[in-house]
């Protein structure tokens, strides 16, 4: 196998403030970040917020992880205000790539891509950035067609990293990540992939499978809207239809020869040609009058003469005007002569007024007499038994009519819903085709000795047997539901499966195996080299500490860069005290519980 030891190595994540977040310089092979607990009242804690943990949170931020409120840079986002983290990785080209991040909502990102390396690039004018200001989106495009993981594709880089980035809250199971919190869709296909099988396979199965549900909830909807939970026969519904369009035919056929009774015809006629006749007449009339009467009256007020001469002198002596003379005379002599005028006017205007309400006196009784008649000739007709038949047989075509919607209704509801289901078992056949592709994909690599998911099922067992003198299985199965199931497990000599892989400590192993296992198996193609894991040799007894470091050097030898944190407490013997122990040229940063200074970032703990 060809190795590529530049493929995506980190080299240096620093900050704008190194006075508050000094640089950590990665090395090629292993990179510890060591916390050294030494004050005595510290010794029997499990949390010591120093920050170890916090250096793969930070990759991954300058990775471009999603934005989120609970993340610790923007939960203390006044802490951190003006901070600007950079982290500069190799490619396989022996490139150097620095990616820029800052805490700004919009256009945080900028990429420095240079043929050397790059120690500080604070020092670097913006307008030298190869890609400055960008958005979180358009940022992760450029990156990942700047790493150009071919082998991976149409994934991106960024469905790698959980794979390579693992902090305590990831090692709960070795395939079903944090990140992948959704449905199997969202990471199954992705991990086939990177097993070396047919993901497109398993993305098309996913899709069918969608296709399915979305038709049975139509199915289901249709059904709801109808009231009906069970099977109908269309062909029945439609035997009924036709039964009550005949039914309805003969009942309309009666209805349209009726022969009414000669009382009943006269009566009808009567009502219909004399009484509301003369009715509508008189209310026309009455409405007439009694406008023409609303407008006399008013005529009546505005001839009204109000000007009074006594009147007018009391206001023109209160404003201090003599009104007296021949101004007065000559008034008085005016008002005079429009009431002349106006009185024979006035008397034209009230002898017509009393022909208007007399008109009015003599139309009410008759009104009221042919209104009694009708009332009574309506009682005639609700007592006909003529009309009542006729009554019966028109709410019964009624009846008969709206049935005939509802059914027709329910049959086109029925045949959408056989259309459905006509659908929807296509659907499942192509589901079932899939299935049975996902078998035959899966077994054709587990018969070739050469696969990719044979070659990380050897190099998972290699490891935890190095480390445990225990055999572990990785094995890719069909599920029950036609999919495929993942699952890594301790087995016994004869293949059983044990329960070692219950506990915390040893499914942290399987999770470190399996990613050294990856990387392995990638090392000849464009992939990422280092693997970050938290709190590597916690909780592990001191032999499988000291074969867990053997592991890692032998894998940093072959080009890969493992990159862990421990609590000094952890590691199998102190640092240095001999040539297995961890040596401080593998260590990039030191953390310590002796105040600020030994912290991550050397502040108050936040």
């Amino acid at each position: 196998m060809g190795w590529k030891p530049s493929d995506m190595r980190l080299v240096r994540l620093y900050s704008n403030k190194p006075d508050i977040f000094p640089p950590i310089e990665f090395h090629p092979g292993i990179s510890a970040v060591v916390a050294e607990i030494k004050r005595p009242e510290n010794m029997g804690k499990t949390v010591h917020n120093l920050g170890k943990s916090t250096v793969a949170r930070l990759v991954d931020f300058c990775l471009l992880k999603g934005r989120h409120p609970s993340f610790f840079l923007f939960a203390h986002e006044a802490l951190f205000d003006g901070f600007i983290f950079f982290l500069e990785i190799q490619k396989d080209d022996g490139r150097f790539l620095t990616i820029a991040r800052s805490l700004k909502s919009r256009k945080p990102v900028s990429i420095l891509a240079s043929g050397v390396d790059v120690n500080d690039a604070t020092e670097v004018d913006s307008g030298h950035w190869s890609h400055p200001d960008l958005g979180i989106a358009p940022a992760k495009r450029l990156l990942d067609g700047l790493l150009g993981f071919s082998v991976i594709a149409p994934y991106d880089y960024r469905d790698i990293m959980g794979y390579v980035l693992r902090e305590q809250d990831d090692y709960g199971d070795v395939f079903h990540l944090r990140k992948f919190r959704g449905k199997h869709r969202e990471w199954k296909p992705f991990l086939a992939q990177l097993l070396g099988l047919d993901a497109q396979l398993t993305t098309n199965f996913y899709a069918e499978v969608d296709e399915v549900d979305r038709l049975e909830g139509e199915i289901l909807r249709q059904r709801a809207e109808i009231g009906m939970a069970g099977e109908a026969d269309v062909i029945r519904i439609e035997g009924i239809i036709t039964i009550r369009r005949r039914d309805v035919d003969e009942l309309s056929a009666v209805l349209q020869h009726f022969d009414f009774a000669r009382a009943d015809s006269d009566a009808n006629r009567e009502l219909v040609s004399e009484v509301e006749e003369q009715i509508a007449t008189g209310n026309e009339k009455k409405y007439r009058l009694s406008q023409l009467l609303v407008h006399l009256d008013e005529s009546l007020r505005e001839d009204a003469i109000l000007f009074s001469s006594d009147q007018t002198a009391t206001l023109f002596a209160e404003i201090g005007v003599a009104f007296k003379g021949q101004l007065k005379k000559n008034l008085e002599q005016l008002v005079a002569f429009n009431r002349a005028i106006s009185e024979e006017r006035r008397g034209y205007l009230l002898e017509e007024r009393a022909e208007v309400t007399a008109s009015l006196e003599r139309i009410d009784p008759v009104l009221t007499e042919l209104q009694a008649q009708r009332a009574q000739l309506f009682e005639f007709l609700e007592g006909s038994d003529t009309i009542a038949k006729y009554k019966e047989i028109s709410t019964r075509v009624i009846e008969l009519r709206s049935d005939i919607t509802a059914l027709e209704r329910q049959r086109d509801t029925h045949t959408r819903i056989v259309r459905l289901k006509q659908e929807q078992r296509q659907v499942q056949d192509r589901k079932n085709q899939l299935q049975t592709a996902i078998e035959v994909d899966l077994q054709a690599q587990v018969d070739d000795s050469g696969s990719r998911y044979r070659e990380i099922q050897r190099y998972f067992d290699e490891i935890v047997h190095a480390v445990l003198d225990e055999h572990a299985l990785l094995t890719v199965t069909p599920s029950s539901s036609g999919s495929l199931d993942f699952l890594a497990d301790f087995v016994s000599d004869s293949g059983a499966r044990t329960s070692a892989a219950r506990g915390f400590t040893f499914k942290k192993l399987l999770c470190i195996a399996f990613d050294l296992a990856v990387l392995r198996s990638y090392g000849d193609q464009s992939f990422p080299r280092f693997a970050f894991h938290d709190g590597v040799f916690e909780s592990l007894e001191t032999r499988a500490k000291h074969r867990l470091l053997e592991v890692l050097r032998k894998y940093a030898a072959m080009g890969l860069q493992p990159v862990i944190t421990t609590l000094d407490s952890d590691l199998p013997e102190p640092i240095d005290s001999d040539l297995t122990a961890l040596s401080s040229n593998e260590i990039v940063r030191r953390l310590s519980d002796e105040g600020d200074s030994g912290r991550l970032f050397q502040m108050e703990s936040f």
